[in-house]
């Protein structure tokens, strides 16, 4: 049997015949004393049953080199040559390989002390140790130093092309979840926004719709020129007919006798001071009109007669509401005016 058994996945080949090199050719380890299964020369012999001949080379090495990388860490069989080393009290030397850190070595040995293979000042240590441990005198200091200067340069090579773990830490996975998780919430929270959005607009194209087929008339009174521009805007987005817009009460009566509007936005109060509420109360004298009052102060329509009836809505005001209030309106006086005899 072999001395010095490498364990190692057989995705790391590459690296595993390093660390044969550099057994034998910068430490001085017989060929012959050193068993690593997928390096020409030092595996399983031609004819040899592959499993048995794995189990006896385990059984008493002087040594166990544990190349724990992540594709060892992943895998089934190195994890059993790793419980036998453990299990029949063999001396491990683990080489640690990045990322993989020395926790694993202690989650699955107990504290036994590594080597980081990236530690190059560390080789020193891994040849006294080997000699030592085979009673060797092995290869002078002079072809170690060269034979280590080229281990730092082909090593850099060699794990850039180790492959990757295709595991992540569930630490990592449940950052993952948690974060996929709070986006789906977010994502289905937006989702239902977006239809509840949609299914209000079919509801005020619908209603808008009917709006167009009967095209009332409004007229608008209101002081501020800025708001009579927004109720003007949209008045015409809801595809009614302006009637005109006027900014007090004797204006308002002028132009209702004129155009003979359907529907009157009026301010309370308009321009002038004037009460857009008496305006509309005589208009209604002369003709049937439905009145929508659009005012900051709506406790003011408790003082004094009020055009029966009345509709209200309060500064400031959003369109979508404005749109169904007017419909609302419009619906009322073509009842009254269809239930005339």
């Amino acid at each position: 049997m072999s001395d010095i058994f490498i364990s190692h996945a057989t995705a790391d080949q590459p690296l595993a015949e390093m660390v044969v090199d550099l057994l034998a050719d910068a430490i001085g380890v017989p060929e012959t004393s050193i068993f690593c299964s997928s390096v020409p020369g030092h595996g399983n012999p031609l004819t040899y049953d592959f499993n048995h001949n794995m189990l006896q080379q385990i059984q008493n090495p002087k040594l166990v080199v544990l190349l724990m990388t992540p594709a060892y860490m992943d895998s089934a069989f190195c994890l059993m040559e790793l419980g036998a080393t453990w299990a029949l009290q063999l001396k491990p030397l683990p080489i640690v390989v990045p990322p993989v850190s020395f926790v694993e070595v202690t989650r699955t040995i107990g504290f036994r002390q590594g080597w980081n293979i990236t530690d190059t000042s560390g080789l020193e240590s891994i040849r006294q140790t080997v000699l030592d441990t085979l009673g060797i005198e092995g290869r002078g200091n002079h072809n170690f130093e060269r034979k280590r200067k080229r281990w730092a340069v082909d090593l850099q090579l060699r794990l850039k092309e180790l492959q990757p773990s295709p595991k992540v830490p569930r630490s990592e996975y449940n950052q993952v979840l948690e974060a996929s998780t709070l986006a789906e919430s977010r994502l289905n929270l937006r989702s239902k926004k977006v239809g509840e959005l949609t299914a209000e607009i079919k509801k005020l194209q619908k209603r808008l719709s009917a709006l167009r087929s009967k095209r009332p008339v409004v007229l608008i009174a209101e002081g501020e020129p800025l708001i009579a521009l927004d109720l003007q805007q949209i008045i015409e987005d809801a595809g009614c007919i302006l009637g005109g817009v006027v900014r007090t009460a004797s204006e308002l009566i002028e132009v209702a006798e004129r155009v003979q509007p359907d529907i009157i936005t009026t301010e309370i109060s308009l321009a002038d001071g004037s009460s857009g509420i008496d305006a509309v109360n005589e208009i209604l004298t002369f003709h049937d009109v439905s009145a929508i009052v659009i005012t900051r102060t709506p406790e003011a329509l408790l003082k004094g007669p009020r055009p029966e009836p009345v509709f209200l809505v309060t500064k400031p005001f959003d369109p979508g509401t404005l749109m169904r209030v007017i419909e609302e309106a419009h619906g009322a006086v073509m009842r009254r005016r269809d239930a005339r005899p």
